[in-house]
């Protein structure tokens, strides 16, 4: 039979313990009632109101009409009661708690994943992984030098957990060695693509001694000094600099070693050519004897342009060396006999030269040797009789 005598006491005892009790550190589902400056006012399934302050809503930053009356979400207690009779807790701290087990299985697996730069700190910056506060150091963040690290506040980033203890919530990320593999790929994508003889754009990224490296498009080639310029030089900064925009011709790709060779020399404007543009085979040149050899002399036909003048082709007459017929810095008139554009070669023959004199001008030469011949038996005749 039902009891209808329960007094007012009895009936505030029912109340009570129909109430949930409530603990610190305890999680709780909280329904959003009421929306106030200062925060949320949610119902926790206690006889007092939970209040979320703002600054315990979300790590992320968050507008007052990003929330409404009915939304249900985890809380965790911070305090059972602040002085006014209200139960203070926290969102953010809520999710952090559950966040753990998630957070403890991406770093076991050492799975991939994407967070937000939040803001600066000594030595690297802050992120937020499910609601706990992450760490990640300046030397981890990519796989460079980075000189200033607010450039990465508010970009998202792909990291990995390095360090994890849930006990004291401790979190380091680190996006290096996913940056790294990430730029491995696609230096190795590039490499592929590059083709052996064809022109690209790059920057000059590094002067050594011997030449410069460069870059064209995520993959570095070395353009030698003989490769740089048409004239000689003795460091590469005496015609480039770092950060100088070159045109460049690949040379050579060493798929095995990783290793492009490049040439930055305009092949029309190669002195070799432009100087022999107008030589022939066949024609009569000038030219100055520069150097000997054992099996000839090289003559210089003009500043950037050398012939060979074999040795047999020097005088009739047999000679062992050039040096018996010839002297340093004595001009000569040769032939070219060979015009070799391809491998940059010319042969010169000084004894064509001289098989080439005009017949009738030899003829007249005859002429004038026999009429001095002639003249002189009649003068040397004349003398004797005077002198009979």
């Amino acid at each position: 039979m039902e009891d209808n005598n329960l007094t007012m006491a009895d009936f505030m005892d029912e109340i009570e313990k129909s109430m949930v009790r409530i603990r610190k550190g305890d999680i709780k589902t909280a329904k959003v009632v009421s929306i106030e400056d200062a925060g949320l006012i949610t119902n926790i399934g206690s006889h007092a109101d939970a209040i979320v302050p703002w600054n315990e809503y979300s790590y992320e930053e968050v507008k007052m009409e990003d929330v409404q009356v009915g939304d249900t979400f985890d809380v965790l207690v911070l305090n059972t009661d602040d002085g006014d009779g209200n139960i203070i807790v926290s969102k953010k701290r809520a999710e952090a708690e559950v966040a753990l087990e998630n957070i403890e299985q991406l770093y076991k697996n050492h799975e991939h994943f994407v967070v937000k730069v939040k803001e600066v700190v000594k030595g690297g910056v802050i992120a937020n992984l499910q609601g706990m506060r992450a760490f990640i150091p300046g030397s981890q963040i990519t796989d460079v030098y980075v000189e200033d690290l607010n450039e990465f506040v508010g970009k998202e980033i792909e990291v990995e957990i390095i360090e994890f203890n849930p006990k004291n919530k401790k979190l380091v990320l680190s996006g290096k060695a996913i940056a790294k593999a990430k730029t491995q790929q696609a230096k190795k994508e590039r490499f592929d693509s590059i083709i052996e003889g064809e022109k690209y754009t790059g920057t000059v990224t590094k002067l050594m001694p011997y030449g410069a490296f460069v870059n064209i498009g995520g993959v570095e080639g070395l353009v030698h000094n003989t490769d740089l310029s048409w004239t000689r030089i003795k460091h590469p900064s005496d015609v480039v600099k770092e950060g100088d925009k070159l045109n460049v011709t690949v040379l050579s790709i060493d798929k095995e070693k990783g290793k492009i060779a490049l040439g930055a020399k305009d092949v029309a404007m190669d002195p070799w050519f432009l100087e022999t543009a107008n030589l022939e085979k066949g024609q009569v040149v000038k030219g100055k004897v520069v150097k000997f050899m054992n099996f000839g002399a090289f003559v210089s036909l003009s500043e950037n342009v050398e012939g060979l003048l074999h040795v047999s082709q020097i005088t009739e007459k047999r000679i062992s060396k050039p040096e018996e017929a010839l002297e340093i810095g004595q001009e000569v008139k040769v032939k070219i006999t060979q015009l070799d554009k391809v491998n940059k070669k010319i042969g010169l023959s000084m004894t064509e030269v001289e098989e080439e004199i005009d017949p009738s001008m030899m003829a007249y030469m005859n002429e004038e040797e026999e009429s001095i011949s002639t003249m002189g038996d009649v003068l040397g005749n004349a003398f004797k009789d005077l002198f009979k």
